[in-house]
């Protein structure tokens, strides 16, 4: 069964959000600063073992390990902090909006397609004998309690409406998967985009998505 809602955010999501929200505000303050100070740390450790093994001048071993240690910070320290800037940002108009659209999703057989290159976990869960939803991000790899017969994705929206964070929530029993669909075998099958329904029953589902030049499989 699957149901979609839109609702205000509860005030435990309000809470969690804004945390986030600190924890991320915190962490574009301090990125060019804990690189930097890895960066010297390790450059500073490097020259002292240079200076005590070479007869170059102080001063050259200095500067160069010196640049390093710049270029080290910038490399690493400057992307950091865009990407948690555009988290803050994101994060902000969330707490500005305060919606979620939340998915429950109840189902009693899955199928699993394995993992290939950090695409994310992916899943056909059965809605019915003949339907079939497609879970697929990095949220949803397996744990204790997922994948779940009983779950609900709680999507935080932003001012636009357009999803800025995705939470879930378990409400029932762990499911094993029927079956583990093989990487060589997902490469030759078109895998739908997140929260898809495929009329497809869930014991084919992977030969109704075929792609039409893959060779056949059993």
């Amino acid at each position: 069964m699957l149901t979609t809602t839109e609702r205000p955010l509860t005030p435990a999501e309000v809470r969690s959000l804004s945390a986030r929200l600190q924890q991320a505000l915190r962490e574009s303050r301090e990125a060019l600063v804990k690189t930097g100070g890895a960066s010297a740390l390790v450059c500073g450790v490097l020259g002292l073992l240079t200076f005590a093994g070479s007869d170059m001048p102080v001063w050259i071993i200095a500067v160069f390990w010196s640049v390093l240690a710049i270029t080290f910070t910038v490399w690493t320290g400057v992307p950091w902090h865009r990407t948690m800037r555009r988290q803050v940002a994101s994060l902000d108009d969330a707490m500005r909006a305060r919606r979620a659209r939340t998915t429950r999703i109840q189902s009693s057989r899955v199928v699993e397609f394995e993992e290939e290159e950090d695409e994310g976990a992916c899943y056909a869960f059965e809605l019915d004998e003949t339907t079939c939803i497609f879970i697929v991000g990095q949220e949803f790899y397996e744990d204790d309690d997922f994948p779940n017969s009983d779950f609900v994705i709680v999507d935080l929206l932003g001012t636009h409406g357009r999803p800025v964070d995705t939470l879930l929530e378990r409400n029932g029993r762990k499911l094993t998967p029927e079956r583990v669909v093989p990487a060589s075998v997902k490469r030759l099958v078109e895998i739908p985009e997140h929260m898809t329904t495929v009329e497809a029953a869930v014991e084919a589902v992977e030969h109704a998505l075929a792609k039409p030049t893959g060779r056949g499989y059993a």
